[in-house]
């Protein structure tokens, strides 16, 4: 009886354009199209796919006509499961053989759908007479597949199972019956216990007697038909990737600079919107450097770079801090949300999810020439004494220099110099000023000169590169014996030399070339501090100007030893220190000025 009635019930699985709309308004809209004999509801479905998207399906079984006993009943032995596949569409010359099949793999199961409770639509039909359509929404994420396809498509396989109904127990009493053949298992009475959740213990019967026990009959089981299944196109709506970047300036914490790719598919027209953006790691913190920007509008082949600081804790380095071999190894975690525009109703949401390993080892030599300051020697002679074997070696007074006041001023020796900037943007053509704060570490008077280079000059250009080779010199033309003058007593007095030489002519116009336009000037020439006594500090200001728009910087900041370059002379080692690591300067119009001019205009 249950074979017939289930020989007509079918089951599919349908992805509903409509991303924004309640399911019931959905399917009384559907009830007003025309039918079709290949899907279950007349309802628009989607064509493109995204990978890491979240979607909403709709399974739906049609059943005959019954009652409402009889369809809970069925309910309660029904097994509904939905399988997601994803396939490789790429053509091929021998796809007709059996051997070459398609790949495929599996990327999303959804099992006991019949839990929930569905919606029931009922119809009628010539051909059919009157029948019962339940639907169920169910979400599944669109996995990517573990194989790189290059055409993939969606396949969704639907499939349900009506199992045989169970025959009437005595649960409360499970003993064992007098002259009553054992089943295959004795303890089988045992899965009534809730804490087993079905799955009793396995005691054989042939292990108490010699008979052969009661051979067990296999349960009936009814497979539901689906309709045929319809392929999807499926392309990947963004590509990300992680970067790293070490950071060479001094830090109490190990840190990173992590760059975030995300390139969004080019060959899809589609308008996306970033919305969230999530970097953390395992044993440490994350910082964003472009705060304010999300959400982020974008479109079909933006290529968006965001960037984020990583500082893993100090206790990392502890055994068990992160659970990896190498302790400066730690575990990023990145979270994305993207919400994808296709029409006013179809509005896609995708949730990226991936983890990687960060490597915050950081690099002895970094900048690949002489060793970096971090790793030099604090006191380290010029010269090995070779007379005296006695006296003590001179003191050498190290520099360090930070954008923020020094800490641990104990374990310095020397001179602590910072720099500060003001908070608020400088205008053009107006002078602003810096503050310096100089403090002495060491047990010696200093005396030192700060000269501002807001630009240092290099030759970076062909044309200054072939002056500098091609400097005028004297020509060898003009020293030649011809050009001797001589005089009736026979003697030979020198000429001067030829002004009009094509050498030293084409040389010198070469040589001057013109200098770069300036954006930033220093007013303050040299600074001259000292003498600063062992304890002492001193704060002072460079004036400096700008005459462009935008971020500048300068350059460097050159610190002269003044007692260093008195007794070694200007060419030893840690006389001249070139600071570099200085704040921005951002440079903004006067709107007094433009309001001015374009009154005078």
């Amino acid at each position: 009886m249950e074979v017939d009635f289930f020989k007509s019930a079918l089951v599919d699985a349908i992805i509903p354009e409509d991303t924004v709309t309640d399911v019931s308004e959905i399917l009384q809209d559907a009830a007003e199209l025309p039918s079709d004999n290949h899907r279950l509801l007349a309802v628009k479905e989607r064509d493109l796919l995204f990978f890491d998207e979240k979607l909403r399906t709709l399974a739906v079984l049609r059943l005959p006509n019954c009652d409402e006993d009889a369809l809970n009943s069925y309910l309660d032995r029904l097994s509904f499961k939905l399988d997601v596949w994803a396939i490789d569409e790429t053509p091929s010359s021998e796809q007709n053989s059996p051997a070459s099949a398609p790949p495929k793999d599996l990327v999303f199961s959804a099992e006991a759908i019949q839990k929930n409770e569905p919606i029931v639509l009922a119809s009628e039909s010539a051909d059919d007479g009157q029948t019962l359509t339940l639907v169920w929404e169910v979400t599944i994420i669109l996995h990517r597949p573990r194989f790189r396809v290059p055409q993939p498509s969606i396949i969704l396989i639907p499939s349900a199972v009506v199992n045989a109904p169970q025959e009437v127990e005595n649960e409360d009493s499970g003993d064992l019956k007098p002259f009553q053949p054992l089943e295959a298992n004795v303890l089988e009475p045992m899965r009534f216990i809730p804490g087993l959740k079905g799955n009793p213990p396995y005691l054989a019967a042939s292990r108490l007697e010699r008979v052969l026990p009661v051979t067990t009959t296999h349960k009936q089981r009814i497979h539901l038909q689906h309709v045929p299944s319809r392929r999807h196109k499926a392309v990947p709506a963004t590509m990300s990737r992680i970067r790293y970047q070490k950071v060479n300036t001094l830090s109490p914490t190990p840190s990173n600079v992590a760059l975030l790719d995300m390139d969004i598919i080019p060959f899809v027209q589609i308008k996306a919107t970033i919305q969230y953006i999530d970097l953390s790691l395992k044993n440490g913190r994350s910082e964003s450097l472009m705060p304010g920007f999300l959400p982020m509008q974008c479109r079909s082949g933006d290529c968006l770079t965001f960037l984020y600081k990583l500082h893993q804790h100090q206790d990392s380095n502890l055994p068990g801090g992160i659970g990896l071999a190498n302790p400066n190894i730690d575990v990023l975690s990145i979270a994305i949300t993207l919400d994808i525009h296709l029409s006013d109703k179809c509005h896609p949401v995708l949730f990226m999810d991936w983890t990687a390993h960060v490597d915050f080892t950081q690099a002895l030599n970094p900048s690949f020439g002489p060793p970096s300051q971090p790793i030099q020697r604090q006191n380290r002679p010029t010269s090995l004494p070779v007379n005296n074997l006695n006296a003590e070696p001179p003191a050498v007074t190290p520099i360090a220099t930070s954008l923020q006041p020094t800490f641990d001023v104990n374990a310095r020796s020397g001179l602590s110099i910072s720099f500060t900037a003001a908070a608020r943007p400088v205008t053009v053509g107006e002078a602003f000023t810096w503050k310096v704060l100089i403090v002495n570490h060491s047990s010696k008077t200093a005396k030192i000169a700060i000269i501002p280079l807001p630009r240092v000059q290099r030759l970076v250009t062909q044309a200054q590169s072939f002056a500098k080779r091609h400097a005028p010199k004297s020509s060898t033309a003009s020293f030649h014996p011809s050009e001797r003058r001589h005089t009736k007593n026979g003697d030979d007095d020198d000429i001067a030399q030829a002004i009009v030489d094509e050498n030293v002519v084409y040389a010198m116009h070469h040589s001057n070339s013109v200098p770069p336009e300036t954006d930033l000037m220093a007013l303050t020439a040299e600074l001259r501090i000292g003498p600063l006594a062992p304890g002492q500090c001193h704060e002072s200001d460079i004036q400096m100007v700008a005459f462009e728009v935008g971020s500048l910087r300068v350059d460097a900041m050159r610190v002269v030893d003044l007692v260093r370059e008195v007794e070694e002379g200007g060419a030893a080692l840690g006389v001249l220190t070139d600071i570099r690591d200085l704040p921005d300067v951002v440079v903004v119009k006067d709107p007094d000025h433009d309001v001015s001019s374009s009154t005078r205009a």
